[in-house]
């Protein structure tokens, strides 16, 4: 089949600007360079430029070259340079900083205003021009400038983060809904991920088998994963490792300054910042999406589209496992006798005396599948029952919970019967029963082949008879019906804004309209229009691929 969907062939490793640096809201510092060769003006001037402004925090160096070599530009906002110094003037040195920072303030200082220079300095793309006469009042003016051109920088490098970052996730959603199988959508994830931002991404997960991490898909510098050990039978580490520990989102940052084997191995490989994300949906989890970055830090917003994009991931994958191989509405329903069969639910029944029935299937945070068994008895289970279904099912655990019966019972147990059936068949349980006697229905999508799923069950569960088979039919949806249902699962703002967004070209690419511009037709803040375009893009998606458990409106 044909690759992801994602343009981004290459990683780049060359500089570019830190949009978490540029973006931060923690600190309004303005971290100035100033270039001069002559060590006594370049002392005045960083002790006057402090004086004028408590905003501004300089870092001083006589040479161009060792500026270039010595100084981290991505930490820096301001250059202030003079033009005539030996070995590199101003203007080379203006020209080889715009070569990997073509945005960034740069004033120009020199002592002869010469028209001459300052024709390069504009063709060179200088921010701004000065003549320096030592003058105090030059000091208050030059720090004003150095403010306002650094406001706007901030801002114009704001609105640029957020547009790669509107761009990144339209490209996921395209790759999404074109993928048709969970492991050709991680594929296709991962290389979305590949740009100017990352540098390099994975999704991997736990075995729930024996605890050990086993990657899946992977792009950009790859060497990094092949470096790493991941596991998750020790104290937590690695992004990844919290993630599959607590189910929740962690970023590291400042991996270089980390005492850890894994944040020394990441930065041994120019990474400098990871996100590690679990893959959860509808408390199912898929895996964990790590994504390394390198910059030495990663903003809220960042945070949050990479947040969004893994559970748009994980809504994907659980829709492809459920619908996966069903195209053409049909399906094949088995109905199997399981009264003489060596099954759990059929061992539960017979220990306990009781009818057993299964309730859902699910997972726990840390991959280990669950299966939930009503158990049709008239009081609540006492201990002595819970002991007998642990030994009758060999589980690691066995609790009483609270549900819709009497008596619930949450088993947790690898490679649980069901697991097979679902994951590599694609099947849907929809019942499994045992009392006087046990059936077992499974719904198989026509992709796979009956005998097969036959010889599966009595290779692994001796004693089932196959009693019933039919073919059952799904009604396609019209576009008409889609559409009716799309309208039926927004709310009319929701509406309003993608269809805003529709209008002004925001789902073109690149983007005819920025997200601000949209927003700004909206009358609202792009935070808000983020909030409602993301919504409604997942519940668009909902309508399209599981249209029977879309989401309601709120």
């Amino acid at each position: 089949m044909a690759g992801p969907t994602c343009g981004n062939d290459t990683v780049s490793d060359g500089p570019s600007r830190d949009p978490a640096k540029a973006t931060a809201d923690d600190s309004d510092a303005i971290r100035t360079l100033l270039v001069d060769d002559d060590q006594d003006f370049v002392a005045l001037a960083s002790t006057l430029l402090e004086a004028e402004s408590d905003r501004i925090e300089t870092t001083t160096e006589t040479r161009p070259a060792d500026a270039l070599d010595r100084v981290d530009l991505d930490a820096i906002d301001c250059i202030v340079s003079d033009y005539r110094m030996p070995e590199m003037d101003g203007i080379e040195f203006l020209e080889t900083v715009r070569a990997d920072y073509p945005e960034l303030p740069f004033i120009l200082f020199t002592g002869k205003g010469d028209e001459e220079v300052a024709k390069q300095a504009i063709s060179a793309d200088v921010s701004d021009y000065m003549v320096k006469d030592g003058s105090a009042e030059q000091y208050a003016i030059s720090a004003t400038r150095i403010e306002n051109l650094v406001d706007q920088y901030r801002t114009q490098q704001r609105s640029h983060h957020r547009q790669r970052l509107d761009a990144l996730s339209q490209r996921v959603l395209e790759a999404v809904l074109t993928e048709p199988t969970p492991e050709a959508i991680e594929r296709a994830v991962c290389d979305c991920l590949i740009d100017d931002l990352y540098g390099a991404a994975w999704i991997g997960r736990r075995d729930p088998r024996d605890g050990t991490f086993a990657s899946g898909a992977s792009a950009g510098a790859t060497a990094l994963f092949e470096a790493l050990s991941i596991t998750t039978d020790r104290e937590p580490d690695a992004v990844e490792e919290h993630a599959i520990a607590d189910g929740e989102q962690h970023v590291a940052e400042g991996l270089a300054t980390r005492d850890s084997e894994w944040a020394r191995t990441a930065a041994d490989h120019g990474f400098g910042a990871a996100v590690g994300v679990p893959i959860i949906a509808e408390g199912v989890p898929y895996g964990v999406l790590g994504v390394y970055t390198r910059r030495s830090a990663i903003d809220d917003i960042e945070a949050e589209t990479l947040s969004r994009l893994a559970d748009l991931t994980a809504f994907a994958i659980g829709a492809s496992k459920r619908r996966r191989g069903d195209t053409s509405g049909q399906v094949v329903e088995l109905t199997v006798d399981a009264s003489a069969a060596d099954l759990p639910f059929v061992r539960l029944a017979d220990a306990l005396g009781v009818g057993v029935e299964l309730v859902e299937t699910s997972h726990r945070r840390d991959g280990t599948p669950l299966t939930l068994y009503r158990v049709d008895t008239d009081g609540d289970l006492d201990a002595s029952d819970l002991t007998a279904a642990r030994e009758t099912l060999a589980a690691e655990t066995v609790e009483a919970v609270d549900g819709d019966g009497a008596a619930d019972l949450a088993v947790a147990a690898a490679n649980p019967w069901w697991e097979r059936l679902v994951d590599g068949y694609g099947a849907n349980v929809r019942t499994a029963t045992a009392g006087d006697s046990a059936t077992l229905v499974v719904e198989l999508p026509p992709s796979v082949t009956v005998r097969s799923v036959v010889d599966h069950l009595g290779e692994h569960h001796p004693g089932l008879e196959l009693v019933g088979r039919r073919g059952l039919h799904r009604e396609g949806q019209s576009v008409e019906t889609v559409a009716a249902a799309v309208t039926e699962t927004l709310t009319d703002r929701q509406q309003e804004v993608v269809e805003t967004a529709y209008r002004a070209g925001y789902y073109e690419w690149p983007h005819e309209a920025s997200s601000e511009a949209v927003a700004e037709l909206l009358g609202i803040t792009q935070p808000t229009f983020a909030e409602h375009f993301w919504t409604a893009q997942r519940r668009i998606i909902e309508t399209l691929l599981d249209p029977d458990e879309r989401s309601t409106t709120d």
